[in-house]
C-alpha cells in the first residue's frame, strides 16, 4: 500500500489494547455468529478460504472443515486470495519478492521482477496486479507474461479490470483513481477530486476512500452509469454544531452488493467499529463495536466477514486477533 494509503499512523497504548481485547472478549461470547480464528493481520477470504499472516507463517483457514494449515514464510505480509491461489509480499530472503502459493499442490513460486518493499498484490484468476516505485504491473502467470499498465499505486484487478491510485498519469489533474482495461489498453480518469485513494473494484463498481479531511470517507463509482455516488459522509457538522464524518475511510472492501468498512470514532454517523454497507438497500450495519480509535481491516466474501487490527497503527507485530462475521447465521444484528 502507498504512504496515502496507510494516512497518519496511531500506535495504540498497550493498556488501550489490553481494554479492546476485554470487549472483543466479551461481545464473541454473546453474539454467537462472531468467531475467533486465528491471530495476525491482512486477513482475505475467497469462498471457503480465509488466510492471513503473522510475519513469519502464512496461515490459510477452510471454513468448511473448520480447519487451519500454516507454511513457513517470514518476511510476509498483505496476503490476497483467488480461488487456489494465494499472493502474498514476501521479504523471506531480504529482498522483496510476491509469493505465488498454488494449494493443491502445495507449491511456491516467486516473482521478482519489479517489486518493492511497498508490493501489494491482489489476484483475479491467473492475473496479478501491484506497484513498485509508483509504476503498476500486471503479470499472467499462465503463461509468465508481465507489462508496466500505469503510473501509480494501490491496484486492484476484477475480470478485465485494474483501477488504482496515481498522480502522474492525468495531465488534467494532481490525484486520481485511474481504470485500465486488459483487453482494450483504454486508461481512463475515474474520479479527480478530494483525495481519492485505497481503490477497490468489484464487477461494475468502484470504491475508494477520499481521504481529504481526517481518515476519509468512501465513494463508489459505477461503471456502466459512470455515476459517483457517497457511501459513507465526508466532513460535516451536526445539528449541535460538531463535525463528524470522514472516519471511515482506513480500509475498505467490496464484493457483491456488500461494502465492508472501518469506523474509528463516535459521532453523528454512528458509534466506532466493523459496519457492513448494503448498496441495494443504502444502509450500514454495525457488525461489531470498538472503543474509539482502533482500526481494523475488514474484508467480505458472500456471507463471510473477516477482520484482525491494522498494522499500521498499532504498537508491536503479534498478539492480535482474526475474527469472523457468518451472516447467514445468528441473531438479527441492530442497523445505524
Amino acid at each position: 500500500m502507498g504512504n496515502k494509503g496507510k494516512l497518519c499512523s496511531i500506535a495504540l497504548a498497550s493498556s488501550v489494547l489490553v481494554f479492546v481485547f476485554l470487549v472483543l472478549i466479551s461481545a464473541a461470547a454473546s453474539a454467537a455468529r462472531i468467531t475467533k480464528i486465528g491471530t495476525g493481520y491482512d486477513p482475505a477470504v475467497y469462498g471457503d478460504k480465509v488466510v492471513w499472516t503473522n510475519g513469519v507463517v502464512i496461515h490459510l483457514y477452510d471454513l468448511t472443515n473448520r480447519t487451519g494449515i500454516r507454511f513457513s514464510s517470514s518476511g510476509a505480509s498483505s496476503p490476497d486470495i483467488y480461488e487456489n491461489k494465494i499472493v502474498w509480499h514476501d521479504e523471506s530472503i531480504g529482498t522483496p519478492r510476491i509469493a505465488v502459493y498454488d494449494i493443491p499442490t502445495a507449491t511456491k513460486s516467486y516473482i521478482t521482477q519489479e517489486v518493492d518493499q511497498y508490493s501489494r498484490p491482489a489476484i483475479y484468476d491467473n492475473r496479478i496486479v501491484w506497484s513498485a516505485n509508483d509504476s503498476v504491473y500486471l503479470r499472467d502467470i499462465s503463461n509468465s507474461t508481465q507489462e508496466k499498465i500505469g503510473n501509480g499505486t494501490n491496484p486492484d484487478i476484477y475480470g478485465t479490470k485494474v483501477v488504482y491510485y496515481s498522480y502522474s498519469e492525468d495531465p488534467e489533474a494532481d490525484i486520481t483513481i485511474r481504470m485500465y482495461d486488459i483487453d482494450t489498453g483504454e486508461r481512463k480518469t475515474v474520479v479527480s477530486y478530494g483525495d481519492p485513494n485505497i481503490p477497490r473494484i468489484w464487477d461494475t463498481r468502484v470504491i475508494w476512500s477520499d481521504v481529504y479531511n481526517h481518515q476519509g470517507y468512501i465513494a463508489m463509482y459505477d461503471i456502466l452509469t459512470e455515476n459517483i455516488t457517497d457511501v459513507t459522509h465526508p466532513l460535516d457538522t451536526d445539528p449541535d454544531g460538531n463535525e463528524y464524518g470522514a472516519s471511515t475511510g482506513t480500509h475498505v472492501s467490496i464484493q457483491d452488493d456488500k461494502i465492508v468498512y472501518n469506523k474509528c470514532v463516535d459521532d453523528y454517523e454512528g458509534k466506532p467499529g466493523v459496519y457492513l454497507y448494503n448498496i441495494s438497500a443504502g444502509q450500514s450495519t454495525l457488525i461489531y463495536g470498538y472503543p474509539e480509535e482502533v482500526y481494523t481491516t475488514p474484508e467480505v466474501y458472500n456471507n463471510t466477514i473477516v477482520w484482525g487490527l491494522d498494522r499500521n497503527y498499532v504498537d508491536g507485530t503479534s498478539g492480535n486477533d482474526i475474527y469472523l462475521c457468518d451472516l447467514a447465521a445468528g441473531p438479527e444484528i441492530s442497523q445505524t
